[in-house]
C-alpha cells in the first residue's frame, strides 16, 4: 500500500512540474501577418540592416526579407504610434535572415497568423531562389496552406511599405482583398496549397499579381510559373478565362455585342466540366460550361426586346460563342507563349486515362503544346431586372 502511494505521488508530481521548454510570453511574440521576399541588391539602407559575414565560398547575402506585424498596443488602446511594425533583414537564405534579425529585435517571430507572402518579381524569376524559398515554406509547420502567395509587380518591400487608406493592418487588408474573388473572376483563386501541389504535379502553376500606388493596392492578372520560376504574365481577362477552365468562377460579368448594342450579363451558378481524351492520334482538352445569367444592362426606354424570348435566345447564342472563343484564345496563348500545362491536362490523363498517359508521359512536354481544345458553353438568361 505504501509503495502504491509513493507511485501515485510521483506521478502527480511529474504532471505538476511539467512545463513548456520553448514557451514564449504573448507580449514577446511578433504575430507576423505579412512577409515580403526580394532578391538582395546593395543599396544605401544596408548600413542599417544586418550584414552577413561568411567565407568567400558562400555569397554574403542573397535575400532581402521584410516582416510586418501589427502594433497590438494601438488596437488595444494601450499604445500609440504606427499601426504596424516592419523589419527588413538580409541573409544567405531565409533562416539566415531570421537569425540576423534576432540580433536587433526583442520579439520572437510567430507565423501561425500569417495571411500573405509576397514575392518580388526578381525572386519569382530566379529558379534557385524560388525553389529554396518554397522548400522552406513547405517544411514549416507554422505556415498554413491557405496563406495567399502573390508576386509583386516589382519589389515586395515596396508593397509592404504602402499605407492602405482603409485598413491599417496590411496583411488583413490583402486577405480581405483576395476574398473579392467571390465577386470577380479577374482575381485568380490560387493559394499556397494549390501552388505547391500544382508545382509538384505539373511543374506549372498560376500566381496572383499585386501592385500598389500611393495608398492603395490592386490584385489583377496572374504570373505563370513553369519549371519553378515565373516565365511570364497574363492579363485580368486571361485570368478570368483560366478561372472558367478551373471551375472556380463564382460570379462574372460578360459583355457581348448584340447587333449595335453592348449587353452586360451577370453570370452566376457557373459549372465547368473538364475532360482530356485521345482521339485519332490527338489529345483533346474539352471544357463544358453551364451557367445562368442576369441581364444587367440593355438600353433605356427599349421595353419590347428584353421581354422577347427570341431576342433573349439570340443574346444567349452570341454570349455562348463569345465565351467559347475567349477561352480557346487563352488556352492557345498558354500553349504558344509558355508551353505550360496550367490546367493540368497531363495530371488528368494520369488519374483518369492511365493507358493514354503511359503512352504520352515521356514526351508530354512536346505533346502538350500540340493538344487541341474544345469549348462548349450553355448560357441561360433567367432574369432581366425590373422594367416599367
Amino acid at each position: 500500500m505504501h509503495k502504491r502511494k509513493m507511485i501515485c505521488m510521483l506521478m502527480i508530481t511529474t504532471i505538476l512540474i511539467t512545463g513548456c521548454w520553448d514557451k514564449v510570453e504573448i507580449d514577446k511574440r511578433a504575430f507576423v501577418l505579412l512577409v515580403g521576399v526580394d532578391k538582395f541588391e546593395q543599396n544605401e539602407e544596408d548600413g542599417k540592416i544586418n550584414k552577413n559575414e561568411n567565407s568567400e565560398e558562400i555569397p554574403p547575402n542573397r535575400y532581402r526579407v521584410t516582416f510586418a506585424y501589427p502594433n497590438t498596443g494601438v488596437f488595444a488602446g494601450k499604445g500609440e504610434g504606427d499601426p504596424k511594425f516592419s523589419y527588413t533583414s538580409v541573409g544567405v537564405n531565409i533562416d539566415d535572415t531570421i537569425e540576423n534579425l534576432g540580433t536587433r529585435m526583442d520579439k520572437t517571430l510567430f507565423y501561425r497568423h500569417t495571411k500573405a507572402i509576397i514575392l518580388g518579381k526578381d525572386v519569382a524569376k530566379d529558379e534557385r531562389l524560388l525553389r529554396e524559398m518554397l522548400d522552406v515554406i513547405e517544411r514549416s509547420p507554422q505556415v498554413g496552406r491557405k496563406v495567399h502567395l502573390l508576386v509583386a509587380k516589382e519589389k515586395a518591400q515596396d508593397i509592404i511599405r504602402t499605407e492602405a487608406k482603409s485598413e491599417p493592418v496590411l496583411g488583413l487588408y490583402i486577405r480581405e482583398l483576395m476574398e473579392q474573388r467571390m465577386r470577380t473572376a479577374k482575381m485568380v483563386d490560387a493559394d499556397l496549397g494549390y501552388i505547391l501541389r500544382s508545382l509538384h504535379e505539373s511543374h506549372a502553376a498560376i500566381i496572383p499579381i499585386i501592385s500598389s500606388s500611393k495608398d492603395e493596392f490592386k490584385i489583377v492578372g496572374m504570373g505563370i510559373l513553369k519549371g519553378f520560376k515565373m516565365v511570364g504574365e497574363l492579363s485580368g481577362v486571361d485570368a478570368k478565362n483560366i478561372m472558367f477552365m478551373f471551375d472556380k468562377v463564382k460570379r462574372s460579368i460578360l459583355n457581348v455585342k448584340v447587333d449595335d448594342l453592348i449587353v452586360a450579363l451577370d453570370l452566376t451558378e457557373v459549372k465547368t466540366k473538364k475532360r482530356v481524351y485521345e482521339k485519332n492520334g490527338h489529345i483533346y482538352t474539352s471544357f463544358h460550361i453551364e451557367t445562368e445569367g442576369n441581364l444587367e444592362q440593355h438600353l433605356f426606354e427599349v421595353k419590347a426586346q428584353p421581354l422577347d424570348n427570341q431576342y433573349i435566345q439570340k443574346i444567349e447564342k452570341v454570349a455562348e460563342k463569345y465565351l467559347e472563343e475567349q477561352i480557346k484564345t487563352t488556352y492557345k496563348k498558354i500553349q504558344k507563349d509558355f508551353g505550360a500545362d496550367l490546367i493540368q491536362a497531363g495530371e488528368y490523363l494520369r488519374k483518369y486515362e492511365p493507358d493514354v498517359w503511359k503512352e504520352v508521359k515521356d514526351d508530354w512536354a512536346e505533346i502538350y503544346p500540340k493538344t487541341k481544345v474544345e469549348v462548349h458553353a450553355e448560357i441561360k438568361i433567367r432574369r432581366i431586372g425590373v422594367t416599367q
